[in-house]
């Protein structure tokens, strides 16, 4: 959790060897510099040592966030979720446990005051929660907000106005964390900042729908909201980190890698801060080498191993992750392994279909793919299901049933120009089938090198259970006679199988024909 309303830069001419102060010397710092430039740059100063020291130093920031007037408070109210946040860190680190702020600097009246203290509680709730992986107590805190909110009598809502915009945010954050929802809040955030002069806060709110958009698809929508987003005024780039996402994403899936990496760079000037699995899924969508996939399965690792549970498991978080893997995992000869138990989700089950597809398991792509349907996928998710559906079913010489599921996917495609969703099956068969049905396909294809893994499904399709077999085998450390011992067949009889499996696999070796075996998963 970070304060609003402020650049991330230090005060310049404050002589310090590492451009930070340590815990004991900020508050102190912040004070002088308040006395001497105004409590806006004693908060910048503060906030530029937030994420230094939100984790190890609360009482630090809890200090010298106290050293401020109380006219800091007045023109930002949201401090006090900040002020609310640190002391239940410093109290006990549980995430419901608040203390009410001393005083009021605004002047409000004991009732009004309670209204707002409410709500307030309610956003530092689902902050808490949310930055310790807790998403199920994140979202009940958001949705105790949003309830309070909506019934709160008419009379009352002026005395929030300027504060509710902050607080929309941060429960549309919880929601969109949690794969729950979030645009309500988020557009909300966008009308009520745009009527209060909150420049920053319609920007992030404006950059938080661009993202959801882009992740579900919808890109004619994230454009829209990135127009919106850029058009806005504010100073910093503090929290543009999903505006840059979302540009970097309509890119990846308009096949224009080299803007996608641009718009990823620019991440340099904007904390990824709770975005972080959001940013590896996208570069995931760039890995075109092994080396690129490589770095995506190490960040994924090492940001597994630093984050609570609950913010690799659940939510949109988990999802990235999983799909960020199984994109890069083929490049690297890396399998990935799910629990059977857990509950699966649209994304899941596309997951699966893909894994399918790769091993040439036509019937189990239909299987997995129809259950993806059935889930209320997001458009990117149904364009990918139906894409993968009709090569499956072109696969199984079931040509009309191919056409048919093709030319829906077609539609959505062009529709929102979501070009990338081809890419998820061999170019051969993608040519097949817009032939078929008629479909012209984009230019930006031509580009665009055939992925060698969804190619060598469709010849996955076409092998024999024994040389299926045979393949898992080959990437093993046994020898030709002990792999016949092991399938029950004569020495010669493997020999042969090897040879008409290599012509089919288009390769002219045991070690080429493993690596396709370790690349499809198989081995």
């Amino acid at each position: 959790m970070s304060l609003e309303g402020v650049e991330n830069a230090l005060p310049t001419d404050i002589p310090d060897s590492d451009g930070f102060f340590s815990p004991e010397e900020l508050p102190q710092a912040v004070a002088a510099v308040t006395a001497e430039r105004g409590w806006q740059a004693g908060l910048e100063l503060e906030t530029a040592h937030w994420d230094r020291f939100v984790d190890s130093h609360p009482d630090a920031l809890l200090a010298s966030i106290s050293t401020l007037p109380g006219e800091a408070f007045v023109a930002i109210p949201s401090l006090l979720v900040g002020v609310n946040y640190l002391k239940h860190l410093i109290a006990s680190g549980d995430p419901s446990s608040f203390y009410d702020f001393a005083y009021d600097a605004a002047g409000r009246t004991p009732r009004e005051r309670e209204t707002l203290d409410r709500l307030i509680g309610s956003a530092g709730r689902t902050a808490g929660h949310r930055t310790q992986g807790r998403l199920t107590a994140a979202v009940r805190s958001a949705s105790e907000g949003r309830r309070m909110l909506d019934e709160l009598p008419a009379r009352d809502k002026p005395v929030i106005e300027m504060t509710l915009p902050h607080l929309l945010l941060q429960w549309g954050r919880s929601f969109d964390l949690a794969d729950a929802g979030g645009v309500r809040e988020y557009e909300e955030s966008w009308e009520l900042a745009n009527l209060t002069s909150q420049p920053l806060i319609a920007r992030r709110a404006a950059a938080s729908l661009a993202w959801m958009h882009a992740d579900q698809g919808r890109l004619n929508t994230a454009e829209r909201w990135i127009a919106r987003a850029l058009g806005v005024a504010a100073e910093g780039q503090r929290y543009d980190a999903p505006l840059h996402l979302a540009q970097a994403l309509v890119s990846a899936d308009r096949l224009e890698y080299s803007a996608a990496a641009e718009h990823l760079l620019r991440l340099t000037d904007a904390p990824v801060g709770e975005y972080w699995a959001a940013e590896i899924w996208v570069r995931s969508w760039i890995a075109r080498s092994p080396d690129a996939a490589a770095k995506v399965v190490r960040a994924v690792e090492e940001q597994v191993q630093a984050r609570p549970d609950g913010l690799v498991t659940e939510g949109s978080n988990a999802r990235y992750i999983g799909s960020a893997l199984d994109r890069a995992a083929p490049l690297r000869d890396r399998a990935i392994v799910r629990d059977p138990a857990a509950a699966l989700t649209a994304s899941d089950h596309l997951q699966l279909a893909t894994a399918a597809y790769r091993r040439g398991r036509m019937h189990d792509v239909l299987q997995a793919g129809g259950n993806a349907l059935e889930k209320e996928p997001t458009p990117r998710v149904q364009a990918t299901v139906l894409v993968l559906t009709a090569s499956a079913r072109l696969s199984l010489d079931r040509r009309d049933a191919a056409v048919s599921a093709f030319g829906s996917a077609h539609e959505a495609i062009a529709g929102e120009r979501l070009y990338s969703v081809y890419t998820s099956i061999a170019r051969d068969q993608l040519d097949q089938l817009a032939e078929l049905s008629k479909a012209v396909l984009p230019a930006q294809l031509d580009g665009i090198g055939d992925d060698p893994l969804p190619h060598s499904s469709v010849v996955m399709a076409q092998l024999s259970r024994r040389e299926r077999q045979l393949l898992i085998e080959l990437a093993s450390d046994r020898s030709l006679p002990e792999i016949a011992e092991a399938l029950f067949v004569s020495h010669n009889t493997v020999k042969t199988t090897a040879g008409r499996l290599y012509r089919k696999l288009g390769v002219h070796s045991r070690q080429a024909a493993a690596d396709i075996a370790h690349q499809l998963g198989l081995a």
